[in-house]
């Protein structure tokens, strides 16, 4: 059995495309990682008082430097001072930014913008929904922001799940385990870092679906699979081992391109900043009681489980079909159902349900696990309510057992006609 698994990993990872496309795979995902660190942007002024853009590590430095004194815990105290400081700024220049002198908007404001930004979506009018001036919430109102946060959060979730009870219960007792205060440190929270880690996994998925679509049915066309039924082991065995060669082989490719994925993003922005509450790096009001690492790691779990059920059902359809490009055809569709529903569909439950059931329905360009556990969405099943990270984790995990055991029965049956 081990021989046999080492021949086929061979005969796999020998082929051209597969090597095409696994370089192919690492080179986005640095290019990827590459492109997030040049998006960073820092604005100061010289020492001539012209104003300077920097981009890339210069302003990852930057940033670090001017954010440094407020990183840590976000403190009543902290929150507190920061607000003094807008409001003697506000009180001298007035609440436009274009009133304010560049050289005390960049000393005085910029090094708190992550504070005055959380703040302002806790505080907002009630029967409008809009933000409320910063101008108009003091210095003592702004301390107590974490009571604030958890009024915000209850009233948002009264209205947006007025029908369904137990989905506003449930995300309550989630924020109860969100710790305060939060915590800071500028890095990848601050840059798109989870945003093209979703679509470098998303790209995974595609590519590693090409080397997947042919090794049944490669075999069907060429008439190599005559051959090899007539052996010792040329039925289940054999489809175990095609099986598991191939998830193997594209696990491998997936786990290398991610790694340095991360290794490159993260070591540029900082490791210590994935300590950061999540609170502070998409929406203060998120229930979600993670850190930007640990939601990382789950986007990266959970897009594992996607890529292998994606992967599992592209052999299902391997061992079904005898045209590769067939194969290919309805896999490439697959995986791009998720993305389409999600864009022209009605947006009805069981549309939601369907898009976040498919196999690559944890990966996409606008779904995927990242966006549903940075967003506040629940389905109903019957009288209760699921939150949807939940479904997308536990669907792709049956559904990799599932096919994997349907492409073994489909492939012994091929070899019985």
């Amino acid at each position: 059995m081990n021989r046999m698994m080492a021949l086929e990993l061979k005969r796999v990872a020998k082929t051209r495309s597969t090597w095409i496309l696994a370089a192919g795979a690492l080179l986005l995902s640095v290019v990827m990682a590459l492109l997030v660190i040049s998006f960073a942007r820092h604005w100061n002024l010289d020492e001539n008082g012209r104003e300077v853009r920097l981009t890339g590590r210069d302003a990852i430095q930057a940033n670090q430097e001017m954010l440094k004194p407020i990183e840590g815990e976000l403190t009543p105290e902290k929150i507190r001072t920061a607000f003094a400081t807008y409001h003697a700024v506000y009180e001298t220049y007035g609440a436009k930014i274009e009133d304010i002198p560049k050289d005390i908007y960049y000393q005085k404001i910029a090094p708190i913008n992550p504070i005055l930004n959380g703040v302002r979506e806790v505080y907002v009018d009630s029967s409008t929904g809009i933000p409320v001036p910063l101008y108009e919430i003091s210095p003592e109102e702004a301390a107590n922001f974490y009571e604030q946060r958890t009024e915000r959060l209850s009233d948002y979730l009264s209205q947006e799940y007025k029908d369904s009870p137990d989905a506003a219960r449930q995300a309550l007792a989630i924020n109860e385990k969100v710790k305060a205060p939060f915590y800071y440190i500028y890095g990848v929270g601050d840059s798109d870092t989870s945003e093209y880690l979703t679509m470098c996994i998303f790209l995974l998925v595609m590519l590693c679906t090409v080397i997947a679509a042919p090794i049944f049915s490669a075999d069907y066309q060429s008439g190599a699979d005559d051959i090899l039924r007539c052996t010792r082991h040329g039925r289940r065995r054999l489809a175990v081992v095609k099986l598991s060669s191939a998830i193997l082989l594209t696990t491998a490719i997936f786990a290398v391109c991610i790694t340095a994925f991360i290794l490159i993003s993260h070591a540029a922005f900082g490791w210590e900043s994935l300590k950061t509450t999540l609170q502070l790096a998409f929406s203060a009001i998120s229930f979600v009681p993670l850190t930007v690492g640990e939601a990382n790691m789950l986007v990266v779990f959970s897009g594992l489980l996607s890529f292998l059920a994606t992967v599992c059902f592209t052999l299902f359809l391997s061992s079904l079909f005898k045209n590769p490009i067939t194969v290919l055809g309805l896999a490439i569709g697959g995986c791009l159902l998720p993305t389409i529903l999600s864009f022209a569909g009605s947006g009805a439950a069981f549309e939601n349900w369907l898009r976040l059931c498919l196999p690559s329905g944890g990966v996409g360009l606008r779904n995927s696990f990242f966006f549903e556990l940075t967003d506040f969405n629940f389905l109903s099943l019957g009288s209760f309510a699921i939150w949807t990270p939940y479904i997308i984790p536990v669907a792709s995990g049956i559904e990799s057992v599932l096919f994997f055991s349907l492409t073994i029965r489909s492939y012994s049956r091929h070899e019985g006609c």
